[in-house]
């Protein structure tokens, strides 16, 4: 039976939403679907194990108002005709983006930085530069012993210092429409958001530009179920680290005209923004791009020199 609900907040077609207003509406949802489930809840008569009392389908209240809050968000934002997309650039080639908003949309552009991470394969840990890494709160500073025999490095995924770039894994599931449930391992929810991260109208990255971290690793070859690392409290403590960045009207020269060393880089540059139609936006890298030292001299050192020929980005669109 069909019924006529009233909205939460009304918007308007093409209407901005303000941050304040989906924070708002967010509590909102929360608090009816909180009601509504901790009514169902109470409606079970018949309970096979007595620690599942205040559960419903194995899941806790609190966990079913995340679930359902997360997967309204994402909706939300993509019927209110937002995109976000990940592309990785080429000189002199286009990349078409299909957004299909019927409209110009507005476009903004961050570059994917790389940043330095400890990853392992099969239980083989080695220390690489990538674009999105998946990680456990417990590896925000990570020791390698490389098996020259050389020197114990340190490698810092959550800086000391500064403010920290991650999501959590599980919203990252959500906006991605990746599918797993309690049964569902780890490596096979692992293996789907990688899916789903690069299918369209995202672009498909190299196998080096994305990784896991050791507790992933670990975990995903113990085939680990959801269940089990939310028992365990682990659940809400996986994260994917990515950083989006830009500098807007920043000249890079210091003092004297001359370059200071720990001024960021210029971020992204060199790209193109063309709108074919009102469902095609095409993105060029017009000229190679400028990368900080650090990153050069590690990707050089890996024999990576083709990854300094891209630029990895994400495309906000907004109609």
């Amino acid at each position: 039976m069909n019924q006529n609900y009233s909205p939460y907040v009304e918007f308007m077609a093409g209407q901005l939403i303000a941050a304040e207003v989906m924070n708002d509406m967010q509590s909102q949802i929360r608090a009816d679907i909180g009601e509504q489930t901790q009514t169902a809840v109470d409606n079970i008569e018949i309970v096979p194990r007595s620690e599942d009392a205040n559960k419903l389908d194995g899941q806790t209240l609190a966990e079913i108002t995340q679930a359902i809050v997360d997967q309204a968000v994402s909706q939300i934002a993509r019927r209110s005709g937002y995109m976000r997309v990940f592309r990785k650039l080429k000189e002199n080639s286009e990349s078409v983006i299909e957004h299909g908003l019927q409209n110009y949309p507005l476009v903004d552009l961050y570059q994917l930085d790389y940043f330095q991470v400890v990853a392992s394969e099969d239980d083989y840990k080695y220390v690489t530069w990538v674009n999105f890494y998946l990680y456990h709160t417990s590896e925000k500073r990570i020791r390698f012993e490389p098996d020259d025999g050389s020197a114990t490095m340190r490698v810092e995924i959550e800086p000391a210092d500064g403010e920290i770039f991650r999501i959590p894994f599980r919203e990252a599931l959500v906006w991605h429409q990746v599918k797993y449930n309690d049964e569902s391992s780890l490596g096979d929810v692992v293996t789907d958001f990688w899916e789903a991260l690069f299918s369209a109208p995202d672009e498909r990255f190299d196998d080096d530009q994305y990784t896991q971290s050791p507790w992933f690793d670990r975990y995903c070859r113990e085939e680990r179920t959801v269940k089990s690392l939310k028992q365990r409290g682990d659940w809400d403590e996986l994260w994917l680290k990515v950083v989006p960045r830009k500098t807007t009207n920043y000249t890079r020269p210091g003092a004297d005209n001359e370059p200071d060393p720990d001024a960021p880089t210029l971020a992204p540059t060199n790209v193109g923004i063309s709108h074919f139609d009102l469902n095609r936006v095409g993105l060029r890298l017009l000229a190679l791009p400028v990368y900080s030292q650090e990153v050069i001299d590690g990707l050089t050192a890996e024999s990576r020199e083709e990854a300094l020929q891209e630029l990895k980005v994400m495309a906000l669109l907004r109609a």
